[in-house]
């Protein structure tokens, strides 16, 4: 039998349960997997998963560097953390290109080679793990996509490259080569072929239960609903999001609970999480954890927190302009400015350390309400405001959702994007002392690596002002 051994480019993961994410000592895991059988596979997909925890991913990057981008958030300690960001230098923004594309290969791996008649196991379970690795896939691609590249519909200039798109595995340097970005629209098609086809074959989970830390069909739906959104295929976007939600608010977390339930000591998952990062003991222990958290970042209240980030004057003024907004208790005052209590970092006994969770049902209702528009989303829209302690009666209009998607996700990444997929300007909190960013101002793309580009000049080309 000819066996296939994987390499782990950054860290061997290698997961001892096919259930769940747990995981002995890290360090000792080889670096090295046969891909002879479901085991094999299953450790390539779960090094996947794993970076999904990446503090250069959704551990920090994703959650914070969107907010602060934009108008959600304010430094008010200079470390020389997102300093750039703070006032969009040129050079700042979102990187994850690399590890993104180390987690691209991995789902690659699974989804090209296990169907092999040489590697032992179940086909059903298979072709779980194949879906599985296609929702990754989607995911990552779509983060690829809104962060290098302009949206379908949003070029500036007719400018409409993405990521480089890569669906087949590299085990070897034979199988490496160089290759042009493709095109926005590519990418999204890409995207939403690998979740219809994730969709077919994912197990169903419930809400807020250990299965959502895997891919399942609430999960994959409600990703497929937010890269509609994106794309600007509305009665798409409207037709997933509501696939992935019951309608009538009932799966929200009441007014009365929301605020507790961000306590990871008392909820392991998040109630509305439907995806979620499931972090053991040896994640963000020790210095990790207080140098890189979220929690160390965004508040004061554990020994080595460094507290850097507040929220904005304007995020807070929004807050209090409605009365009854129970997100309002989602901060702290503090003498340097108001912290983020949603990141509380105290699953179990470790400090610093969370569930994050990725998506969310309350996404779904802000998805249907923006697509369906005034009339038709006003009950989205409403359902959702009276699970936040809010008056209904409103019209679903972009103004009014995006009032609460600022609101509901913040400090979960979503403000910058939100933004940039309406072609606006982005706003900037006054203390930045930046004023208003111009859509079509160059720095709303961030540079390609150099590195990328220096090794593949000729074929790689970067966004436009970097040239």
């Amino acid at each position: 039998m000819k066996k296939l051994l994987y390499i782990f480019l950054i860290g061997g993961v290698l997961f001892t349960s096919c259930t769940d994410l747990d995981v002995e000592n890290k360090a000792a895991l080889p670096q090295e997997v046969v891909l002879a059988d479901l085991g094999g596979f299953e450790a390539v997909l779960f090094s996947a998963y794993e970076s999904v925890n990446d503090f250069g991913y959704y551990g920090q990057t994703m959650m914070i560097g969107p907010e602060i981008l934009a108008d959600n958030m304010q430094l008010v300690q200079f470390t020389g953390r997102y300093e750039a960001d703070y006032v969009n230098a040129v050079n700042s923004g979102i990187d994850i290109w690399f590890n993104r594309y180390v987690g691209i290969n991995e789902c690659n791996i699974v989804i090209n080679l296990i169907d092999g008649e040489e590697v032992a196991g179940d086909q059903a379970a298979k072709d779980v793990l194949k879906a599985e690795a296609k929702f990754l896939r989607a995911l990552f691609y779509h983060d690829l996509a809104r962060t290098l590249g302009y949206e379908p519909g949003q070029e500036v200039n007719g400018f409409n490259l993405s990521a480089i798109l890569r669906t087949e595995p590299t085990v070897g340097s034979a199988d490496a080569d160089d290759r042009p970005r493709a095109t926005n629209v590519q990418v999204y098609e890409q995207i939403e072929q690998d979740l219809l086809e994730a969709i077919a074959a994912l197990p169903e989970a419930g809400a807020g239960t250990s299965a959502v830390a895997r891919a399942n069909k609430t999960a994959a739906r409600l990703l497929l609903a937010r890269v509609y959104l994106y794309w600007g295929r509305n009665a798409d976007a409207a037709n997933y999001a509501q696939q992935a939600i019951a309608g009538d608010g009932s799966d929200l977390v009441a007014a009365p609970d929301y605020v507790a339930s961000w306590d990871d000591a008392s909820f392991v998952f998040h109630p509305e999480a439907v995806f979620s990062s499931d972090l053991q003991v040896p994640d963000w222990n020790s210095v990790d954890g207080a140098n890189n958290s979220l929690h160390s970042l965004l508040m004061n209240d554990t020994g080595g927190s460094q507290f850097i980030i507040t929220a904005s004057d304007e995020l807070i003024a929004e807050i209090e302009s409605q009365a009854g907004d129970v997100r309002r208790g989602l901060f702290n005052t503090e003498a340097l400015g108001e912290e983020f209590a949603k990141w509380q970092g105290n699953k179990g006994t470790v400090p610093f350390q969370e569930n994050l969770p990725i998506l969310r049902l309350s996404e779904g209702y802000l998805i249907a309400a923006e697509a369906l528009g005034s009339g038709a989303g006003d009950p989205f829209l409403n359902a959702f405001r009276a699970a936040r302690g809010l008056a209904g009666g409103v019209s679903a209009t972009v103004d009014n959702v995006l009032r609460e998607r600022r609101i509901e996700f913040m400090a979960e990444g979503h403000r910058w994007f939100d933004l940039k997929r309406l072609g606006r300007d982005i706003t900037k909190p006054a203390d930045a002392g930046t004023g208003t960013l111009d859509y079509e101002d160059f720095r709303i793309l961030p540079r390609i690596p150099q590195a990328e580009i220096s090794l593949s000049e000729d074929i790689l080309v970067n966004n436009p002002g970097y040239n």
